[in-house]
């Protein structure tokens, strides 16, 4: 009974106080509702308000994501972290210009929508199965679809966005982030289409 009520105690403390910090990754996404614990050489630690639950032992176990992969962490009470190293994995960007290149890419996620790449891809992948081709052609469709894809840069919305903070690193991040979607969402689709041919002519 001794040991329970720490474990107990520590429960409600988590649940009554509960940080709402939020970890800004590389690549534009965002983790909010989470309580960082610390930054290290290698990972960034952090709970999720799911995961404060505590073990036999009175301890919690946090999840982590690598430094690499975090450009920075705000904290419930205001104030930040750069996790971003400039010499970390073959980043050479500094900083300051890596921040509008993150802003470029987190934007991208919630503007940059694809509504018709992803179809496009659907009807050519259920196409070719009505095709006189081996099926292992249909198959291949939407990895071509996506290869296409990858090859051409997005245009850049000039005339949607607009401001100060428009320079070539933000530019760049969302073009990035754009490319992936469409790539993303070629592949999604295409294998859906697969997916339909294969019902379809099993029916």
């Amino acid at each position: 009974m001794l040991r329970i009520f720490p474990t107990l105690l520590l429960v409600f403390m988590l649940q009554s106080v509960w940080a709402q910090d939020t970890i800004v990754k590389i690549t534009g996404r965002i983790k909010t509702d989470v309580e960082v614990m610390k930054i290290d050489t290698d990972y960034v630690y952090y709970l999720r308000e799911k995961d404060k639950t505590v073990n036999s032992q009175g301890r919690l176990k946090p999840r982590t994501i690598e430094r690499v992969d975090v450009f920075e962490v705000y904290y419930e009470n205001g104030k930040s972290e750069l996790a971003y190293q400039v010499d970390g994995e073959g980043f050479i960007v500094e900083p300051d210009s890596m921040r509008f290149y993150v802003q470029g890419c987190t934007d991208a996620f919630d503007m940059a929508h694809n509504r018709v790449i992803g179809p496009i891809s659907f009807l050519a992948t259920v196409g070719s199965g009505f095709l006189p081709l081996p099926f292992l052609t249909v198959v291949a469709v939407p990895a071509i679809s996506s290869a296409v894809v990858a090859m051409f840069t997005p245009k850049f919305p000039h005339d949607k966005i607009q401001g100060d903070y428009v320079n070539r690193y933000y530019i760049m991040g969302y073009q990035d982030t754009k490319k992936i979607k469409k790539v993303k969402s070629t592949v999604f689709f295409g294998m859906s289409g697969i997916a339909f041919s294969l019902l379809f002519h099993t029916l």
